[in-house]
């Protein structure tokens, strides 16, 4: 498959064009906007493609492939949105768009008899960032109930910042949960604020604001927030998918509702997939007492199977693409090699 790079999608592969790849499928967090990861990607791609060592053996070879969450997608030639863009999705209609996104990249059609051989699957590795995280174990666990009829297996994951459990009990989602309860129609407020500060301020002042606000972010990433703006129908369409999605959170992500076998834990039959969560110190979308209870619960414990947890302690933001991409991209391509060695 040709590589592509575009507002809303990210594929690229590395190793020899001949190699049996494993599949990389990242999931973004809230706004869903692939464009604020395509560093992140290419940096990821860069180093899966580096021996470890001068003299060592050509590493794996990697399919790498990430799209905008629905809703999300910027029309180049077109930018008001369609009235079926998404608008109103809440997180079960994304969840069931990533999973069809990702059977049709694997081309997940069963033989006539309704089985694969599970030795001639191909191997996926999730990455999800955020509620990215969430959607990712879900579409395992699907996947995992479906399995028997599947062209693919799953076989691990990394799950950066991941809002999985109890996120209205963090700092934002508790913030965010007080707003709604006082705007119920929030959404709809903030898609007429963003309308009225496109009409109301040029240009040049809008890139003003928004890096004021953002603390000069990156070239990469100014524009796909400056395009929330500059197409003022897009980008009001786009802030109420922004607030619904995340509103849907608050009620949606709440206790874990994952088995062991979803986990990775000793009980799981075959093939079990191995995972790694990666959170971040005070993030302001994950309660500190949140993170410290999933990593009791279901972390790995001596040579048990289970989930590989890891505590940043780095500093590193939720919004690492933002400015901290390139560290990121060395940590995952790490676990990504732990995952297919």
């Amino acid at each position: 498959m040709a590589p592509e790079i575009t507002p809303n999608t990210f594929l690229t592969t590395t190793g020899s064009p001949s190699d049996q790849k494993t599949t990389i499928f990242f999931i973004s967090g809230n706004p869903g906007l692939i464009g604020y990861y395509h560093p992140f990607l290419s940096l990821l791609s860069k180093y899966l493609d580096q021996p470890k060592e001068r003299h060592s053996p050509s590493p794996p070879s990697f399919q790498i492939h990430g799209c905008s969450l629905s809703g999300f997608e910027i029309n180049e030639h077109q930018p008001s949105p369609s009235q079926d863009n998404g608008i109103d999705l809440n997180l079960e209609d994304q969840i069931c768009f990533v999973q069809g996104k990702l059977a049709a990249l694997m081309a997940d059609e069963p033989n006539l008899n309704g089985t694969v051989n599970s030795g001639t699957r191909q191997k996926v590795i999730l990455i999800g960032h955020s509620v990215g995280a969430y959607i990712a174990m879900e579409i395992l666990r699907r996947h995992r109930e479906e399995s028997p009829q599947s062209t693919f297996n799953i076989v691990g994951g990394a799950m950066l910042f991941p809002t999985v459990k109890d996120i209205a009990a963090s700092p934002s989602g508790q913030k965010l949960t007080t707003l709604l309860s006082i705007i119920p129609r929030l959404a709809v407020v903030v898609s007429f604020l963003a309308r009225l500060l496109t009409f109301l301020l040029p240009t040049s002042l809008l890139r003003y604001v928004i890096r004021m606000v953002m603390g000069d972010p990156p070239r990469s990433c100014f524009g796909h927030h400056l395009c929330f703006f500059e197409e003022s129908a897009w980008g009001a369409a786009s802030f109420v998918c922004v607030v619904y999605m995340a509103a849907d959170e608050m009620k949606t992500i709440t206790s874990d509702r994952w088995s062991d076998d979803v986990w990775g834990a000793a009980s799981a039959r075959e093939p079990i997939a191995k995972l790694f969560f990666y959170f971040g110190r005070n993030d302001h979308w994950v309660a500190d007492q949140t993170r410290d209870d999933i990593v009791a619960v279901r972390g790995r414990k001596g040579e048990q199977a289970g989930p590989t947890m890891i505590v940043c302690e780095e500093g590193l933001p939720h919004a690492f693409c933002l400015k901290h991409s390139d560290v990121m991209a060395q940590k995952v391509a790490g676990m990504i090699g732990q995952i297919v060695a």
